[in-house]
């Protein structure tokens, strides 16, 4: 017997499954390291409340942070007429640099990169390099500070900050890349 074929709303939404599950058990792993990092920085002992209330609202922050960005592209999908996983396909495509072919898809990817060089994430705003090395400056300031004052696990966390900071900074350049190679292809 020969199975049914599926419609491509099936393959889609197979397809968003496993991007759901991903996206809870990064909340949960969030949620863990937050509990952690309550129990076990400050005060030199380990605090299971202290770990559970920093748990909770790191959690919380990640799943409503997670909903209100759903929602954003959600209503850009809507707006331009595509599914929300569409979109995003589309928004990854244009942060790797590719064009697609699809005249919808290219819609919303001419949005999309219209959006990105508007936004504070690209190099074209002209304080985002400054504010990410003043970020990394505080950052490593704070770390040198908890080290004179023998807090290494606070320490060990502003340097980690730090460095996630200077990440971004070196990224921007490799981003604004993408983003021009992506409207290049689109002829805007």
């Amino acid at each position: 017997m020969a199975r049914p074929v599926g419609t491509g709303t099936d393959a889609g939404a197979s397809r968003e499954r496993p991007r759901v599950v991903g996206v809870v058990l990064a909340v949960l792993v969030v949620a863990a390291a937050g509990f952690l990092a309550g129990g076990g920085f400050g005060t030199g002992t380990a605090d299971a409340v202290r770990g559970l209330v920093v748990a909770l609202a790191v959690g919380l922050l990640a799943a409503g942070a997670t909903v209100g960005v759903w929602r954003v592209n959600r209503r850009h999908a809507a707006r331009l007429g595509i599914s929300t996983s569409r979109y995003l396909r589309v928004a990854r495509s244009v942060r790797r640099g590719e064009a697609p072919d699809d005249p919808v898809e290219r819609a919303a990817a001419a949005d999309l990169v219209s959006r990105m060089r508007r936004g504070p994430g690209s190099v074209s705003h002209r304080w985002a390099p400054r504010l990410l090395i003043g970020g990394g400056v505080l950052w490593g300031a704070a770390g040198v500070v908890f080290i004179a004052d023998g807090a290494y696990g606070w320490a060990l966390y502003a340097f980690a900050m730090m460095g996630l900071v200077l990440v971004q900074l070196v990224s921007l350049r490799r981003r604004e890349r993408c983003l021009e190679a992506a409207a290049r292809g689109l002829g805007i």
